[in-house]
């Protein structure tokens, strides 16, 4: 047997992400490179490490290189915290079973009626919105009996069909 889920068998995980920490990251990765830019100028890195030629120190380029980093540094920044923001909006949806309509919470699938319980501690009732009342009356006086929304099957209450009053 292949005891290996199936991508249906298995929901992917919740990823708790947070923008802050990804920017600490990328900041960390920036500020790294600011200092290696102004260790190569100051010390001349290429000259100590690798042999090549001496080269005299420029301010003005290194400074330039710097803001360059920094200009950068700050555009992805902000293009990370939109990334991340949005993941963890996305990730914020309820998810809903779309073949029985149970709701996942906690790694957990559970009925609407024992969410609502769970999270509001009320209690859940039954009853018929105006919409699906007016259909039902509706196919009560057609004679197909009334459908339950979500199943293929008759609603429990199809054999009480109501017989449309007698025309004067």
């Amino acid at each position: 047997m292949n005891s290996q889920p199936t991508p249906f068998q298995v929901p992917p995980p919740k990823q708790s992400v947070y923008w802050q920490k990804a920017l600490i990251w990328q900041s960390l990765g920036f500020l790294i490179m600011v200092v290696l830019t102004w260790s190569d100028a100051i010390f001349d890195l290429a000259h100590v490490i690798l042999g090549l030629p001496h080269r005299e120190v420029d301010i003005n380029r290194t400074a330039i290189i710097t803001v360059v980093i920094v200009l950068l540094w700050m555009f992805s920044g902000y293009k990370i915290y939109l990334v991340v923001s949005r993941l963890s909006y996305l990730e914020s949806f309820l998810h809903v079973c779309a073949w029985c309509r149970k709701i996942e919470h906690n790694a957990q699938w559970l009925s609407l009626e024992t969410h609502f319980a769970q999270k509001t501690g009320g209690k859940v009732s039954h009853g018929i919105c105006p919409d699906c009342a007016e259909k039902v009356m509706r196919e009560s006086r057609e004679g197909a009996g009334p459908q339950h929304p979500t199943s293929n099957t008759q609603h429990p209450t199809s054999s009480l069909q109501a017989r449309p009053a007698p025309l004067p």
